[in-house]
């Protein structure tokens, strides 16, 4: 038997905004497979930084409400925590080795999405090298402000 053509089937009535809508659907699906564009597409992604205000939490419920927000921090961390925030009954190894840990933060976020440089505009190494650490200062306030 043989097919015939008809032009209500799938591939016969392709517009430009479907060729448009699969081109953006492969893009995400190569970001998604590629480690590196993903660390970068996800650095970008909105996070909920607030902290809550005295008027969130009481002495009873303080450390659920804090807890929640390291928590949510911890999601960017190179290195999971050892310990949460815990309970005013915490040994005080884990209560120090929490505050240790916090104070030296270290993300897995870049903030590419921040540079002024576009690399491969670069005419050469000289002004490659040079937009790489324009871009890296821009990017360490960032990194700072996250700490």
């Amino acid at each position: 038997m043989a097919l015939r053509h008809h032009p209500d089937k799938l591939g016969d009535a392709i517009t430009e905004k479907d060729k448009e809508m699969w081109l953006k659907i492969v893009d995400a699906y190569e970001t998604l497979l590629d480690p590196v564009k993903r660390k970068k597409y996800d650095s970008t992604l909105p996070f909920d930084d607030s902290i809550p205000t005295s008027d969130d939490f009481n002495d009873e419920s303080f450390f659920d409400v804090f807890g929640a927000v390291f928590n949510r921090n911890a999601r960017f961390a190179k290195k999971k925590p050892q310990y949460g925030l815990g309970n005013p009954e915490s040994p005080i190894k884990e209560v120090l080795a929490f505050y240790k840990y916090w104070n030296n933060f270290e993300t897995w976020r870049e903030f590419s999405q921040y540079d002024e440089y576009n690399l491969e505009e670069a005419g050469d190494r000289y002004e490659k090298r040079y937009m790489e650490q324009e871009n890296k200062k821009i990017r360490s306030k960032y990194d700072k402000k996250e700490r």
